[in-house]
């Protein structure tokens, strides 16, 4: 199966703690990100009301896409129309943090999940239309307004974002236009599998299980604590039994008197 060959790109100032060297280590085997990950200086200002950054704004501080089949821009100010990924026309397009990265760490997720989850859904996009993207004429309907957790969940409330960045899905009525849009399903599979690596760390997972069922952590956690009691019970008596028969042993080796003086 070849890859879609995606260039990721950053411009200007990034949020704190975005891990992008973890996106750059990601595997996958429906797309591969070409060269390293850059970022460019924003030398401008908004040219929109409410500090927002126009698409033709932006699209003229973002580098040619020439060896990849698309470029993803990854920003951290306010885009047109409020949204927080657009396409810019030209194989190009632009995901912002803005207002995104405030629900996205108070749910404690990682920031590199919504660049990880973004690359799935435009790429599988980018397959959906032949290994195009459509015109804005064209306008098909690749999202759904409610939110599933679904790799093309609309978002129109950006809060609604985390729902698919931890552990994001490709949901029934998706997978099955997939299908029909000639996607094959060994393709869906291997998205689905690893889509479910996208998902908070191991602290933050367990945290979770501990909230949502107390009962059965207190009883995990009381278990563990007397398996611990006793292990360490037994531990120390072999070491204290080792110990104690030692010295006997010690005499028991030493020559007699009567023979040392023979």
């Amino acid at each position: 199966m070849d890859k879609v060959k995606i260039k990721l790109v950053t411009i200007g100032h990034l949020p704190l703690h975005l891990n992008l060297s973890r996106v750059s280590a990601w595997k996958s085997d429906v797309f591969e990100l070409i060269g390293e990950i850059e970022n460019f200086a924003l030398r401008c200002d908004s040219d929109s009301d409410g500090w927002v950054f126009s698409d033709m704004l932006l699209k003229a501080q973002l580098p040619e896409c020439t060896s990849a089949d698309f470029l993803i821009a990854i920003v951290n100010v306010p885009i047109e129309d409020n949204w927080y990924s657009r396409r810019l026309g030209n194989k190009q397009i632009v995901f912002t943090f803005s207002q995104v990265k405030e629900y996205i760490t108070w749910e404690n997720i990682p920031l590199e999940n919504a660049i990880l989850r973004t690359l799935y859904a435009y790429t599988l996009r980018y397959r959906r239309s032949g290994n195009r993207f459509p015109s804005f004429g064209e306008a098909p309907s690749y999202t759904h307004d409610e939110t599933r957790g679904c790799l093309f969940d609309m978002n129109g409330i950006k809060s609604d974002l985390v729902e698919s960045c931890n552990k994001p899905v490709i949901c029934v009525e998706c997978e099955e236009r997939l299908r029909n849009e000639r996607i094959s399903t060994q393709m869906t599979k291997i998205v689905q599998s690893e889509i479910r690596k996208i998902r908070k760390h191991l602290y933050y997972r367990a945290l979770d299980f501990v909230k949502a069922k107390p009962l059965i952590a207190l009883t995990i956690s009381s278990v563990f604590a007397i398996l611990l009691g006793i292990t360490g019970s037994l531990c120390a008596s072999y070491i204290y039994d080792s110990i104690k028969s030692q010295p006997i042993a010690d005499i028991n080796n030493q020559p007699s008197p009567a023979k040392a003086g023979r």
